[in-house]
């Protein structure tokens, strides 16, 4: 059952289902300089795949590799394939009544992959006679761009076929990540706090999805916003992986659907592919993105209290020509903003109240919020109105900067702020006050989803982040993310969470609490 390659045409391919992802499954292997049969009931397909796969071709400098292409309609003819994947649509049944048939056609020797990317493979499987010779083989849209291949191993699949599997991808030219059959194995179960959060953070009304985007992309380096992301997709598709995952593992709530998704379907806004999503296509014009002005010397001291939450600060602050004092042996008259930068674990309400009796009432006042609500800290001052609530964790290097205006600001106050912000080349977003502001909530769920995974034995921690860069384009893995930010941060921000909503979603992975344990050993 273990694939030998003496040459790339040594070995059969067969590709069942010549939709989007079959088609372009099979135009990866003709890339690859390997022949193909391409299967499927309808003509109609067919010939879509055919003109789609040769044009590509053509475009690609291989034009004379159409003669490696086989298209058929009939089942006989995968029957000396060594590699069947088949493509079809996401039906269990539809599934399993192809492979079963498959296993009447082909000799015992043929792998059957499955490009499935939320159904298990080991329910495909069990139609066969043979699970051992099953696995899940998981392109990403488009296949021949995409350079993430998943490997599954179902319950009874024999290490063979994983390896087998393996030394094809090579072939391919893509990257193998193996995992364990569980519910959206690694991409896909990882990435749900990417779109849940976000669409939690628009029902919840704490700002427009055009903004969340804007943050997202700008905050945290993603090519994509989640909602431009999901009109990507398709808000039907999401919606179906996000129920898939909600029923198999028995209503877990990190997977809960949102009614808006629901909505959106309902009334056929699916994005792109209806010319209306979140967003309208084409010709939508969007909310204009501000773009960074130029660095100003702005002149004048900075009062930074530090911590942990808002780290390089003081070298943002210097760029934009400003002086620093990290104490309150400074002279208040030339101060421009004081700002509180400690956990609240690490003293931050004594921070604010030092700020606010040293400072004139008329300096602002700015307070890292990602785990704690400017509402809250607004009952420890004596002057509220001059309090801003800001996303520390990700200001650094960053183009934008989330604010959260206090429940009592005055104009003023915010103006000076929007003013000094841009002065350091920084744009200020302004949303309302909310858990976890929405960089810090999104990427401190996506860091616990990707340790839950490494927990749960799905794959190891480089895998999964290998799989995240490679697999939806993320700027950093997750799990090296929360390396990065402090895994006492992230647990921080996720206790903030769970403490405000008492939601079981927002529980932390035992494993995140055993890393910032021994993360403070090793300090």
């Amino acid at each position: 059952m273990s694939l030998q390659f003496v040459t790339p045409y040594s070995v059969r391919i067969g590709v069942l289902g010549a939709g989007t992802m079959g088609s372009g499954i099979a135009l990866s292997v003709l890339l690859a300089d390997m022949p193909v049969i391409l299967y499927d009931v309808s003509e109609d397909i067919l010939a879509k795949a055919r003109v789609y796969v040769e044009s590509h071709l053509e475009r690609k400098g291989k034009g004379a590799n159409r003669d490696y292409l086989q298209i058929t309609g009939n089942l006989e003819d995968m029957k000396n394939g060594d590699v069947l994947i088949e493509a079809v649509p996401e039906n269990l049944l539809l599934k399993q009544e192809l492979l079963a048939s498959l296993e009447k056609t082909c000799r015992p020797s043929a792998i059957f992959a499955t490009n499935t990317s939320t159904l298990p493979v080991t329910a495909i499987a069990a139609a066969v006679n043979t699970p051992e010779r099953v696995a899940g083989m998981h392109f990403f849209n488009p296949a021949p761009v995409m350079p993430l291949v998943e490997i599954i191993q179902g319950a009874q699949t024999h290490v063979n076929t994983v390896q087998s599997l393996v030394a094809l991808t090579n072939k391919l030219g893509k990257t193998p990540v193996v995992a364990r059959d569980t519910p959206g194995f690694i991409v896909n179960r990882v990435a749900r706090p990417f779109y849940g959060e976000a669409l939690r953070m628009l029902g919840e009304g704490v700002t427009t999805h055009e903004k969340i985007d804007q943050i997202v992309r700008m905050g945290g380096e993603f090519r994509m916003g989640p909602f431009e992301l999901m009109d990507l997709i398709g808000i039907d598709i999401n919606l179906a992986a996000m129920q898939s995952m909600y029923d198999q593992t028995h209503g877990e709530p990190r997977y809960k659907p949102h009614l808006i998704q629901d909505q959106m379907v309902q009334q056929k806004a699916l994005g792109r592919k209806t010319g209306r999503g979140f967003y309208e296509y084409p010709g939508e014009k969007k909310l204009k993105e501000a773009k960074p002005a130029s660095v100003e010397h702005i002149g004048g001291r900075a009062l930074i209290l530090p911590g942990s939450m808002a780290p390089d600060l003081g070298d943002v602050l210097k760029r934009a020509g400003l002086m620093i004092s990290r104490g309150l042996n400074a002279s208040p008259e030339d101060i421009l903003v004081g700002i509180a930068a400690a956990s609240p674990f690490e003293g931050l309400r004594r921070q604010i109240v030092e700020l606010d009796r040293f400072l004139p009432p008329g300096v602002p006042i700015l307070c890292q919020c990602a785990d704690i609500t400017v509402t809250e800290v607004a009952t420890w001052v004596q002057h509220p109105e001059r309090l801003v609530g800001f996303d520390g964790l990700f200001l650094s290097g960053s183009s934008v900067a989330t604010l959260v205006p206090g429940p009592t600001l005055t104009p003023g106050i915010r103006s000076s702020i929007d003013k000094l912000l841009s002065g350091m080349g920084v744009c200020p977003v302004w949303v309302n006050d909310t858990p976890g502001l929405v960089l810090p909530r999104i990427i401190c769920m996506l860091a616990n989803e990707a340790i839950f995974a490494v927990q749960e034995r799905v794959a190891e921690a480089e895998k999964v982040d290998l799989a995240m860069k490679l697999g939806v384009n993320y700027p950093k893995g997750p799990i090296a993310w929360a390396k990065e930010i402090g895994y006492a941060n992230v647990l921080s921000v996720l206790d903030h969470l769970y403490n405000e909503f008492h939601e079981e979603r927002y529980r932390a992975a035992p494993l995140l609490r055993r890393w910032e344990r021994l993360e403070r050993v090793s300090a």
